[in-house]
């Protein structure tokens, strides 16, 4: 070992070494910091244009020789070197009691000569060699490809790592889980292990060329030390290597111009569906929409389409919800949102038709997905009509507004074709309701306004218990949304529900039932024949609402 002498200063000694001054590209070598002084703390320099494949390795020891005490500590680091030159590696640095001390450099020289070619001969002096394989040599912006590392070990080797990860400007890179597969196969004169030890998915945002880069892979490999033990078996060791592969270039197309009108820069095989829980309600009944984009694309930047809503109904804020997961065949699932639809009128109503553009990579070309209109039937005697005149005329025109109960309104009918003779008459009403509505506010006091919100939550609760009671399949979907907006009036937000945000705003014990019983709503929506007592949770939501 080359051993340079360190900075000395009031007895503390600091000293850095270097196993080799000069040295070749992808061979390891070792640098070691050691110390005299016990304490402080002892950090290394940055190591620039070196990788650090080992280490840091901490040892200390104390010697004892005629009544004489010593103390020495080192700091080890195992180095591979990432470009030809003559580099410095700069002081390593010791603190104690508030005084700082620094070591040594080390100047080392880095030779091309000693970088090894590939050839047959290799195997006899290299433990293993790397390979970057990719699925396909062109792609468009936003078709995925897979980079398999495939490493081919001719002698026992443990430990591969990638030194560093790939390095690529506007893309999206995941590894991929899969389990490592090994075959063995005759590689020259000798008889050599493939194995295949990363996966990679990469999908690129922008067009150009993708690969070239060199990757350094490490790997600690088994070699005889020359020497055998008390059974004249040869002893071993183990030697970190390092070997480099290149990312092979693969080539990134754009999208064909022009692109339609609205494309919003979505490619796969994606399908775009629209699901309703039913198209005929009662007046006290709600509709469930999910508007869903699924199959295989690039998920990370694509977004669902806006609702287009019918009339006649109220749009509740949707619920967001996605399943992602990535495979060699690309980024698969779905994102969605769920509406719920409450309709205001009885009548039919047309849900419009929708058109969604995405560029399909197995055609080459854009698709146009269309969704027809669905016509939305509602019924019953809770509501006014609202409906298109038999000879094509307009719909009639919501314009009086009635109270009921003080909370809940409705719009009533006009008739457009009498509209114009009767507007002399609606001044007049118009006047003499300004003046009844001054008179009207002087005797409405403010805890008669404020019981609009508990009228609203007392009609909500009267709702549930009625879906409930009358085995509406809607129920279980109708009370987590209900509580859902409850706890959003309160200041959490859908997609930060959860048992802390509840314990947080409603206190550890009503926060906990809450929770719990959103879980049990939530397993029956997805998990219907899970177990459970209706009884029992209608029961707890209107002990719990009263409290929230």
């Amino acid at each position: 070992m080359l051993l340079a002498t360190g900075l000395v200063a009031q007895e503390v000694q600091l000293t850095a070494r270097s196993s080799r001054t000069s040295v070749g590209l992808d061979e390891p070598f070792r640098v070691t910091f050691s110390s005299n002084a016990r304490g402080g703390e002892l950090s290394p320099p940055n190591f620039e244009h070196f990788i650090v494949v080992g280490g840091p390795y901490r040892s200390q020891q104390t010697q004892i020789i005629n009544g004489s005490m010593s103390f020495s500590q080192e700091l080890t680091y195992q180095l591979v070197a990432q470009e030809e030159g003559t580099f410095t590696i700069g002081p390593a640095t010791f603190e104690s009691k508030g005084k700082r001390f620094k070591s040594n450099t080390l100047t080392i020289q880095v030779k091309a000569g000693v970088k090894r070619k590939r050839a047959t001969s290799k195997a006899k002096t290299v433990g293993f060699e790397v390979a970057i394989l990719s699925s396909k040599k062109e792609v468009f912006v936003g078709e995925p490809v897979v980079l398999l590392f495939t490493a081919t070990l001719f002698e026992q080797v443990r430990d591969l790592n990638m030194l560093q990860t790939p390095n690529f400007e506007n893309v999206l890179q995941q590894q991929l889980d899969f389990e490592q597969q090994s075959r063995r196969e005759r590689i020259g004169s000798k008889i050599a292990t493939v194995l295949d030890f990363d996966k990679r998915l990469i999908i690129p945002n922008k067009p150009g060329t993708l690969g070239g880069q060199e990757l350094k892979i490490t790997g600690a490999v088994q070699k005889p030390t020359g020497r055998r033990d008390f059974f004249n078996m040869p002893l071993m060791r183990w030697e970190q290597e390092v070997a480099t592969a290149k990312i092979p270039a693969v080539k990134i197309k754009p999208l064909p111009a022009p692109q339609p009108l609205g494309y919003s820069g979505a490619v796969g095989e994606l399908k775009l569906v629209r699901e309703l829980s039913r198209t005929s309600v009662n007046g006290n009944e709600s509709i469930t929409l999910k508007l869903r984009i699924e199959g295989s694309g690039n998920f990370n930047t694509i977004s669902v389409p806006d609702l287009i809503p019918p009339q006649g109904f109220d749009l509740y804020d949707p619920k967001f919800n996605e399943k992602i997961r990535y495979s060699e065949r690309g980024v698969r699932g779905y994102k969605e949102y769920e509406y719920l639809l409450v309709p205001q009128f009885k009548g039919q109503f047309i849900l419009p038709q929708m058109q969604w553009t995405y560029f399909d990579v197995k055609k080459g070309d854009y698709e146009t997905i269309t969704l027809e209109e669905t016509t939305l039937i509602v019924t019953g005697d809770t509501l006014n009509a609202s409906a298109a005149e038999g000879n094509g005329t307009m719909p009639k025109v919501q314009r009086e507004v009635t109270s009921i109960d003080n909370d809940i309104r409705f719009l009533q009918e006009v008739d457009e074709n009498t509209r114009h003779e009767e507007q002399p008459l609606l001044w007049i009403w118009a006047i003499l309701g300004l003046v009844l509505l001054g008179w009207l506010l002087q005797l409405v006091s403010f805890n008669t306004r404020k019981k609009s919100p508990e009228a609203a939550r007392a009609a909500v609760k009267k709702a549930i218990n009625t879906a409930w009671k009358t085995n509406d399949p809607e129920a279980v979907g109708k009370m987590l949304n209900a509580l859902e907006e409850e706890l959003v009036r309160k200041g959490i937000a859908k997609e930060n529900i959860s048992l802390f945000a509840l314990n947080e705003v409603l206190g550890t014990a009503l926060g906990t039932q809450v929770n719990t019983l959103i879980e049990k709503l939530q397993l029956a929506l997805y998990a219907p024949s899970a177990t459970g007592s209706n009884e029992e949770w209608l029961n707890e939501f209107n002990a719990l609402w009263e409290q929230l």
